[in-house]
C-alpha cells in the first residue's frame, strides 16, 4: 500500500510541473503574438527631437535697387542751330544716316551730294561723336548718291561697330547721370558740365605743339572721351555735345584760332569756353559770356564763325549774345552750386592768399 501511495504522489508532482511550463496568453491555440508594427518606447530622451521641417533660415538681403536712369542715350541728336544754318532737310538726312548706321546698313536716304557731303563730315564731329572711327565716306567718292541713296562704308566689321556704339552710349549716360539732375534747369545742367569739364578733363599740349607745326589729323571729339586729353577744337565740341544729350541747344563757335562752344538758354545765345577753364580751375570767366566778354578773354567777335566750318557755304544767321545777367560771377571761380536754391557761392583771392566768397542768386534768371 505504501508503494503504492508514493506512485500516486509522484504522478501528480510529475502533472503540476508540466502545467507549470504552459504558455501564459490568453490565446486560445497557444501560439506567439505577432510582433509589434512599432517598436516598444525606450526609455524618455531628453534630446529635442528633429523638426519635421527646417528651421526657416534668415531671409538673405535683398540687393539694392539700382537708381532709375535719368538721362538715357540718344543716338540722335541735332541743336536748333545745326537747323538754323543747315536747313531742316539736312537735319533730316542726318537723321536717315544715324537710322541706318544703327541698322548696320550700308545705305541712306539721301538727295545729293552735297547734303550727303556735309552730313558725312561736319554732322559727325557734332552730333554722334564715335562715328569718325566706325564710318567713312563711300568708296566712290565723287558718286556717293545714286537713286536717292547715299552709301557709307564701314571701317570695322558691323559687330565691333555696334559693340563700340554700345559701350559709347554707356560712358555717356554715365556722365550724364552722375554730374546731373533731369529736373535741373538748362543752365545748371551747363554749369555742372562745365565744372566737370575743368576737373576731368586734360588739355593735351603736346598735340598742341605739334598741331602748330602742322596740323594734326587725330583730333577729334571721340579721343577726348577715349583719353581725357583733348584741345580746343575737341573739348568744345565735347562739352556742347553733351549738353544737347541733356537736352540743351548748343554748338560749337570758332574764331582767333579757337574753338569754343555756344549755347541757346531762355531764348538768348551764350559762350561757354569748356578748354580756357580746363586750364583755370572753376574759374566762371568763360562761363554764359557775352559777345563783349568773349572778346574780352582773347577772341575777337569781328571773327566769329557759328555751326559751319565753311560759312561761305551755309551763312549763320546774325546771332547775338548781349544778355550779361552772369556779369557778376565773370572774376570769381566756383566753389559750390545750391540748385534747390538756384544760387551758387563763390570765391576769389584778395590781397595775399585772402579769399573773398560771394553769393549768387541767379532765380530771376529765366529757367527755360
Amino acid at each position: 500500500m505504501k508503494r503504492l501511495f508514493y506512485a500516486i504522489i509522484a504522478l501528480l508532482l510529475a502533472c503540476a510541473m508540466l502545467w507549470g511550463c504552459a504558455p501564459k496568453n490568453n490565446d486560445p491555440d497557444g501560439t506567439e503574438p505577432p510582433e509589434a508594427l512599432t517598436a516598444a518606447p525606450g526609455p524618455e530622451s531628453t534630446d529635442t527631437p528633429e523638426p519635421l521641417t527646417a528651421e526657416p533660415t534668415e531671409e538673405p538681403t535683398p540687393e539694392p535697387t539700382p537708381e532709375p536712369i535719368r538721362f538715357e542715350f540718344k543716338p540722335k541728336v541735332c541743336s536748333v542751330y545745326m537747323e538754323e544754318v543747315f536747313g531742316t532737310a539736312m537735319c533730316e538726312t542726318w537723321s536717315n544716316l544715324v537710322d541706318a548706321v544703327m541698322a548696320g546698313e550700308n545705305t541712306f536716304a539721301c538727295p545729293d551730294k552735297h547734303t550727303y557731303d556735309w552730313v558725312m563730315g561736319q554732322f559727325r564731329r557734332l552730333c554722334f561723336p564715335v562715328l569718325v572711327e566706325l564710318i567713312d565716306f563711300a568708296y566712290d567718292r565723287n558718286n556717293p548718291v545714286k537713286d536717292g541713296l547715299g552709301s557709307l562704308t564701314w571701317l570695322v566689321p558691323k559687330e565691333e561697330a555696334a559693340a563700340r556704339i554700345a559701350e559709347f552710349a554707356e560712358q555717356i549716360e554715365g556722365i550724364l547721370n552722375e554730374v546731373l539732375e533731369d529736373d535741373w534747369s538748362d543752365v545748371e545742367k551747363a554749369l555742372a558740365l562745365y565744372v566737370y569739364f575743368s576737373r576731368t578733363y586734360e588739355y593735351d599740349w603736346d598735340t598742341y605743339y605739334q598741331d602748330l607745326e602742322a596740323q594734326v589729323d587725330y583730333t577729334t571729339t571721340y579721343r577726348l572721351f577715349k583719353t581725357g586729353k583733348g584741345i580746343c577744337r575737341e573739348i568744345a565740341p565735347a562739352y556742347s555735345y553733351l549738353l544737347m544729350q541733356a537736352g540743351v541747344e548748343a554748338t560749337t563757335v570758332m574764331g582767333s584760332n579757337h574753338e569754343w562752344s555756344y549755347v541757346r538758354i531762355g531764348g538768348r545765345n551764350y559762350h561757354i569756353d569748356p578748354t580756357f577753364v580746363v586750364s583755370e580751375m572753376d574759374s566762371l570767366a568763360y562761363f554764359m559770356m557775352t559777345d563783349d566778354q568773349r572778346d574780352a578773354t582773347g577772341c575777337s567777335k569781328d571773327h566769329f564763325i557759328y555751326v559751319s566750318n565753311y560759312s561761305q557755304d551755309h551763312p549763320h544767321p546774325d546771332y547775338v549774345a548781349d544778355d550779361d545777367f552772369f556779369e557778376p560771377v565773370w572774376g570769381y571761380r566756383l566753389e559750390k552750386l545750391f540748385p534747390d536754391e538756384n544760387r551758387i557761392r563763390c570765391w576769389r583771392y584778395t590781397d595775399g592768399d585772402a579769399q573773398e566768397y560771394f553769393e549768387f542768386d541767379y532765380s530771376a534768371f529765366d529757367r527755360q
